[in-house]
């Protein structure tokens, strides 16, 4: 019997992880049909963000190949990131923008419980509208991905 093909990429930033530090926090990404998926724990590293870039770029490109897609990431246990690793977060995603595989919107998902949240959401926002993306935060799930299909359906 054969094996079925895996055609949509999945992968995690530990088979990414490089250089003199070790990543802090963990990053999963998958495609869930048009939706971009991330699953992040943290907290975050400059360590960690160079693999989500890594990481992430087959995935990217399988979503392109679908057309329009939208990201969901959810962020649990920590949103704090370093601030080298919020420099690091910029650059990928003007690198992302010039390759042309940004998403139409992005969305994040952290609970209120989720440390640092309050801290990191206008950080967020501010790296993602800096390069022109649709950017959103929701407390739970369900109202992210009300808000991405809204975002597919509009494009």
């Amino acid at each position: 019997m054969n094996k079925p093909i895996k055609l949509d990429p999945h992968h995690c930033t530990d088979q990414f992880a490089s250089g003199e530090f070790k990543p802090h926090g963990q990053v999963e990404m998958w495609l869930d049909g048009n939706i971009l998926r991330y699953d992040a724990v943290g907290p975050f590293n400059r360590e960690l963000v160079r693999a989500i870039a890594q990481a992430q770029h087959e995935v990217m490109l399988a979503a392109k190949a679908r057309g329009a897609c939208v990201e969901v990431v959810t962020i649990r246990e920590s949103a704090l990131v370093t601030p080298d690793g919020l420099a690091e977060l910029a650059l990928i995603l003007q690198d992302v923008n010039l390759q042309g595989l940004a998403p139409l919107a992005v969305t994040y998902v952290m609970a209120p419980d989720v440390e640092g949240a309050s801290i990191m959401a206008p950080l967020f926002r501010r790296r993602y509208q800096d390069q022109g993306r649709t950017f959103e935060i929701f407390e739970q799930m369900k109202d992210a991905l009300i808000w991405a299909q809204a975002q597919l359906d509009a494009s």
